[in-house]
């Protein structure tokens, strides 16, 4: 029953004759309880030191109370867990040590700046590396819209990973990725857990980069299986880092609806016109036409008056 408060059975056993027959000797209670000879002294030895019992000059035992017992006990386990945290918590610094270890270690192996990674399994490997020493953030895209179970299956834990660790993650996607159910629900759930994610309607290259220090680009941007490059030059992640920056600008939300041409025209002239006759004018239409588009563009933006459909245009980029 002790055993979780760190009491050994030999020892809970002891005390337990002790508080059912209060002033046995050593050797009685070495005889009610089975010990060997000579055990009985370090069990009441250990008790002593846990005040669990006490022995009177006459050699005789008398067990403390039961809920003082305990109590202790309990504050005795409490400290040591606390401890035991404090040292796992503390743990975490070793990941940084290590990391630096590793980057020396890439750094001797490749001085060209450029290691070459073959095999779809090396390479999701080597992703799977990348991303455990990733701290800050990781920008990704994927040139295709859609993935495969697998593909999935191979990115979820290490990107849970990162987003538990409070790491910011963007992605850019091909067209057609939420209309992929499987691919849609992934990106659901990781967006729910706090990763960005836009879609881009123009083509896209294949690109991993962790913490702006290291890249993953494909040897064959056609065929992923064939392995990938991994960059550690500076000057080509520059040139990596403003790639991924355009394609992010130049995509959109998936949520994001588009605005028609008409509405785009709406929205500008409704935020700078001061009255709607003013607004028609410049439109070339008639006020009632103009207030007419005006609603429409109102419940298109979920807004119940103007102000709110300017702030809502705005923060959906759209102005």
């Amino acid at each position: 029953m002790l055993t979780h408060l760190a009491v050994e059975p030999r020892e809970e056993l002891a005390y337990r004759v002790i508080l059912r027959s209060p002033g046995l000797g050593p050797e009685a209670l070495a005889l009610a309880c089975g010990f060997e000879p000579g055990e009985v002294d370090a069990v009441v030895e250990r008790l002593q030191e846990r005040s669990m019992v006490k022995l009177d000059r006459r050699q005789r035992l008398a067990a403390t109370d039961p809920g003082v017992v305990v109590e202790r006990l309990i504050e005795q386990r409490l400290g040591e867990i606390h401890e035991e945290l404090r040292e796992v918590i503390a743990s975490r610094n070793l990941a940084e040590v290590l990391a630096e270890d590793h980057r020396q270690g890439i750094g001797n192996a490749v001085p060209t700046g450029v290691e070459r990674v073959e095999g779809l399994e090396e390479v999701r490997e080597r992703i799977d590396e990348l991303t455990f020493f990733t701290h800050h953030e990781l920008l990704s895209v994927q040139a295709r819209g859609a993935m495969s179970a697998g593909a999935i299956e191979a990115t979820r834990e290490p990107d849970l990973r990162c987003l538990r660790r409070g790491v910011e993650m963007r992605t850019v996607f091909g067209a057609g990725a939420m209309d992929d159910p499987l691919t849609a629900g992934y990106l659901r759930e990781l967006m729910a857990k706090g990763m960005q994610v836009r879609i881009s309607d123009s083509p896209l290259e294949r690109v991993l980069i962790f913490d702006r220090r290291t890249a993953l680009v494909p040897i064959d941007p056609q065929d992923s299986s064939q392995g990938a490059l991994v960059v550690h030059q500076a000057g080509m992640l520059a040139s990596l880092l403003a790639l991924f920056e355009r394609f992010w600008e130049n995509a959109s939300r998936p949520d994001e609806e588009r605005l028609s041409d008409n509405e785009q025209q709406v929205l500008r002239v409704m935020i700078k016109a001061d009255k709607d006759e003013a607004g028609a004018r410049e439109l070339n239409i008639s006020v009632r036409t103009y207030r007419s588009r005006v609603a429409e563009l109102m419940r298109h933006l979920g807004a119940t008056n103007r102000v709110q459909a300017a702030l809502t245009a705005r923060e959906r980029g759209w102005i």
